[in-house]
């Protein structure tokens, strides 16, 4: 059944994409992940793993930046699916597809495993893929929270199964492993809270044999987390993360508990502060239609005489502690201060609150739906529409129209629920539940992208149409311009790209991409914000020498080869003849393209040396660079960002690497004649992987010890 819920999922997840075709490629989706899975995966193909690329700047650390998971095999399987798109959103609909599908199926099992009957485990499963934020946000635009929720639902199913004795302890280790290595944070935190909440519920049972295995898989687990986070947390100070500590709280994605009042209208958007002002553009508190409306059909009765029963108290009611525990720390994390250290905008967990909540609903409607006292059950069920419809027309009165469709059709498919469970059954209501969360979902897309171009979007999906945009471009380029200013023709037709958009193009390099971190000192001296827009003091500050000591033009020392200039952030470049040893290679009524005539004379990354010190040949590649240098001896910068990680050497002989002017690698050479190496590795990858794999040798004898004892078990009962 799980895989038909994910085949069902799956199918669904197609109307989003039908109704807009860029539904899946807006927001980091394009301006981040994709363009970035499409260059690391033609670089797999090529046989290279990449965890630094020194050609994107300050969005090459791929080991830092934590968030695309390099040590994932998922991941890495999926990078390669992504470079064989031509259409880069038609591979984001099929990667969103995927763990859409993925998230459906484990939240089935999840519910089946807490003791839920199979058809309120499928409309629970099936609903929570079409959640407001789930879908709108996540799988809309921020892939790497749609893949941490559904890797976290399946590591709960496992953990969970293991807490029962149902699981071998190396299974969970792997999916958990999985569930971290995938390079969400939130995914990390939520399998702590999910350990966390199974833990106390073990604690209480007194299953002690358990418990510890149950730590001690987790554990092993976590050690993932190491080659995972610890690049990024060693490198922190360097990044525009540096002073993301303490509590604090800015109202920013923050959600407010009232919302929960709303989680069954569809139209409401509600008051958060978003980055399109105080009021959200997107659903992202709806979880499903018929959650509140059906609140009154269910079996309190039963409920209540169940929780009271000294049998489910000693039983059943400790073995949902662990439900409980989870259920609680989702919602005070979810409704708490705006950033917590490095985890902020806390709406980004109500999509885990929401699955806890959604088990507890499957678990209840599994005793039963009332069938008495029919007319107050209903007039209850058409308040709570009532109520969202009021809720969602305070927040935005001026889609009153949208907001009373949406509530008739809640209520039309609440009437059309209950006459279907009268004819059919639970089979009835389940069709029915499921059949109305398509037509919720198809109505929220249309309504929420009826006004937006359905031809594929402000932005370019097709490497082909890059590619040709670009095809002029050569060595490192720099763009100059800002989003803001540009026209939706402006980024359709490739002319101007934005983050990581020009990663999925043939370009050798470019400074201007999109970091989640960001290189401080880099960005801060060339204006340049998280998605490589800059300002236009950059372009007169370009040609100027960079300090008295480093007497050269900034655009030689970046190396720059091809320059991008907006005319709306650089007036004037439209106008002006080529600075010296430039030439105009395309000028358009929107950019100019500014090409170098000569080669630079330094070989290599090597973008300025001291006086005297003469470098004669350099032969690098992503994380090495060797150098043959003679001379009197001093500085050697190179057109390389200092990440911590980099080390190098004179002769063999360990000399320091250092972060020199706007946060380019510098090294100080002796008199002489030398041959020096630079090498980046990830900070600490030895002891990170050590410690994974003497976690991953525990596991193989902790989960063949497991699997003897459990044979040794079902054969002294066959015995018998």
């Amino acid at each position: 059944m799980a895989v038909c819920v994910a085949l069902g999922t799956a199918i669904a997840a197609c109307v989003p994409r039908l109704i807009h075709d860029s539904f899946y490629y807006s927001g980091d989706m394009l301006e981040s992940f994709i363009p970035s899975w499409y260059h690391l995966g033609t670089e797999l193909r090529d046989g290279n793993w990449l965890v630094l690329d020194p050609d994107a700047w300050v969005g090459g650390n791929y080991a830092g930046e934590a968030a695309y998971g390099l040590y994932n095999p998922v991941n890495l399987a999926n990078y390669i699916l992504t470079s064989w798109f031509e259409n880069l959103s038609v591979a984001a609909f099929v990667v969103m597809t995927e763990f859409l599908a993925l998230f459906a199926a484990a939240t089935y099992l999840l519910c089946r495993e807490y003791g839920a009957r199979r058809l309120p485990s499928v409309v629970a499963a099936f609903a929570m893929p079409f959640s407001g934020f789930t879908l709108f946000y996540e799988a809309g635009g921020w892939p790497s929270g749609m893949m941490a929720v559904a890797w976290v639902t399946l590591f709960w199913w496992s953990a969970l199964r293991l807490a029962h004795g149902r699981a071998n302890p190396f299974t969970t280790f792997v999916i958990g492993a999985l569930t971290v290595s995938m390079g969400n944070p939130y995914a990390a935190l939520g399998a702590v809270i999910v350990l966390l909440g199974l833990a106390i519920e073990l604690a209480t049972r007194r299953r002690v044999r358990r418990l510890v295995l149950l730590v001690v898989t987790g554990a092993c687990a976590g050690t993932a987390a190491l080659a995972t986070f610890l690049p990024l947390y060693l490198s922190v100070d360097v990044t525009t993360r540096a002073d993301s500590t303490g509590i604090t709280n800015n109202t920013f994605l923050q959600p407010q508990i009232g919302g929960l009042a709303s989680m069954s209208s569809p139209s409401h958007l509600p008051v958060i502060m978003t980055f399109g002002g105080a009021v959200e553009v997107l659903p992202s508190l709806y979880l499903a239609w018929f959650v509140l409306p059906l609140l009154p059909w269910l079996r309190w009765d039963r409920l209540g005489r169940l929780v009271r029963s000294p049998s489910f108290r000693r039983g059943r009611g400790r073995a949902l502690v662990g439900l409980a525990v989870v259920t609680l720390v989702f919602f005070v994390f979810t409704f708490g201060p705006s950033d917590i250290g490095m985890f902020r905008w806390p709406i980004r967990l109500v999509e885990y609150l929401y699955l806890a909540l959604m088990v507890w609903l499957a678990l209840a409607v599994s005793l039963g739906l009332a069938r008495d006292r029919v007319r107050v059950r209903a007039a209850l069920s058409a308040a709570t529409i009532a109520l969202g419809f009021y809720l969602a027309w305070s927040a935005t009165p001026e889609i009153v129209g949208r907001h009373a469709l949406f509530a008739l059709g809640v209520a039309l498919g609440c009437v059309a629920a209950y006459f279907a469970a009268r004819a059919w059954g639970p089979g009835g209501l389940a069709a029915v539940a499921v059949a109305v969360t398509v037509a919720v979902t198809a109505g929220q897309v249309y309504s929420l992208t009826k006004d937006t171009d359905s031809s594929g979007g402000p932005d370019p999906s097709s490497t082909d149409t890059l590619a040709d945009a670009t095809s002029g471009y050569r060595g490192t380029v720099l763009q100059l311009a800002d989003r803001e200013l540009a026209a939706p023709s402006d980024l359709s037709s490739g002319r101007l790209l934005f983050g990581n958009e020009i990663m999925s193009t043939p370009v050798e390099a470019s400074i201007n991409t999109y970091s989640g971190i960001g290189f401080l000192t880099s960005q801060t001296a060339l204006c340049m914000d998280y998605r490589g827009e800059v300002c236009a003091e950059l372009y007169p500050a370009l040609w100027e020498p960079v300090n008295p000591d480093i007497d050269i033009p900034l655009v030689d020392y970046l190396r720059v080869s091809t320059l991008v200039v907006q005319h709306e952030l650089v007036p004037e470049v439209d106008e002006e003849p080529a600075p010296e040893g430039w030439s105009v290679l395309e000028r358009d009524d929107v950019r100019t393209v500014l090409v170098r005539d000569d080669p630079l004379p330094l070989p290599g990354d090597v973008a300025h040396t001291a006086p005297g010190v003469t470098v004669d040949a350099a032969e690098n590649d992503t994380t090495t660079e060797t150098l043959h240098v003679r001379g009197d001896g001093g500085a050697v910068r190179l057109a390389r960002l200092a990440w911590p990680g980099y080390t190098a050497t004179v002769d063999g002989t360990p000399i320091p690497a250092v972060e020199g002017w706007h946060g380019l690698l510098e090294i100080t050479v002796p008199p002489g004649e030398h041959e020096v190496e630079l090498h980046f590795t990830p900070p600490r990858q030895r002891l990170s992987g050590a410690a994974f794999a003497l976690a991953a040798a525990v596991m193989v004898v902790v989960g063949a010890g497991s699997g003897v004892l459990s044979w040794r078990g079902r054969s002294r009962r066959t015995a018998r």
